[in-house]
This record gives C-alpha cells, sequence and structure tokens, in this order.
C-alpha cells in the first residue's frame, strides 16, 4: 500500500491537538527535524516529542486545516490554531507547514506563523 502524506499530517496534527504523544510519534521519522519560528531546530523523534510534552505554546488547540497540497514527497498544510495558552490568553494564529515525507514517515517539519513570536 502507497503511503498516504495527506492522511499521515492529518492524523500527526490530530495527535498534536489532542495531546496524544505515542501517535504523533508514530507519525515522526526517527530522524525527524522540526524548524519554527522561536525555537532552536529540533532534531530526532525524541527531541520533537519532548518539546510538545514539555514546552508546546498551547495548552488546549484545534487545529482546523484549510489545505493541504501533496506533490511526491513532499507537502504543504495551511490553516488556524486557536485555543488557550498557558497563561489563559486566547491563541488564534494562521500557520502554513512544510513536510518532506520519508519511509511513509514525517522527516521534516517546518511551521511558518504569520506574526512573529508565536
Amino acid at each position: 500500500m502507497k503511503p498516504n502524506p495527506r492522511a499521515l499530517i492529518e492524523r500527526s496534527l490530530a495527535a498534536i491537538e489532542l495531546g496524544d504523544h505515542d501517535v504523533l510519534e508514530a507519525c515522526l521519522h526517527p530522524e525527524v527535524i522540526y524548524r519554527r519560528p522561536g525555537l532552536p531546530v529540533l532534531s530526532g523523534r525524541e527531541a520533537v516529542i519532548d518539546y510538545y510534552r514539555r514546552l508546546r505554546s498551547a495548552k488546549t488547540s484545534q487545529i482546523l486545516l484549510d489545505e493541504i497540497v501533496c506533490e511526491g514527497d513532499r507537502a504543504v498544510a495551511m490553516g488556524l490554531v486557536e485555543g488557550r495558552g498557558h497563561d489563559g490568553a486566547p491563541i488564534h494564529e494562521r500557520f502554513a507547514d512544510a513536510y518532506r515525507i520519508e519511509d511513509g514517515l514525517i522527516r521534516e517539519r517546518t511551521t511558518y506563523f504569520f506574526r512573529q513570536g508565536f
């Protein structure tokens, strides 16, 4: 069966939204690279999972996808994150994520937010 990048991305974002680190980990290549504004580059599955367990900006969130565009081993997802930060402040952030898929797993992800410092 051919890997489905769209389903993989949807599954990973749903896991992030729900705080399901086991499902998220299963979506990530062992040597995943994650780039995000304001953070050092996260290298490896453990570093990415640790970020989501301990450092994630949102305490609660809903990820609303507008579109996922896939071409070969590359994909882009665009959408909106709504929720609350750990301080209770509302979050309403548009984003675009660029992905590279390898062996049916997320090998690279780069997140772009529509404002600096989110």
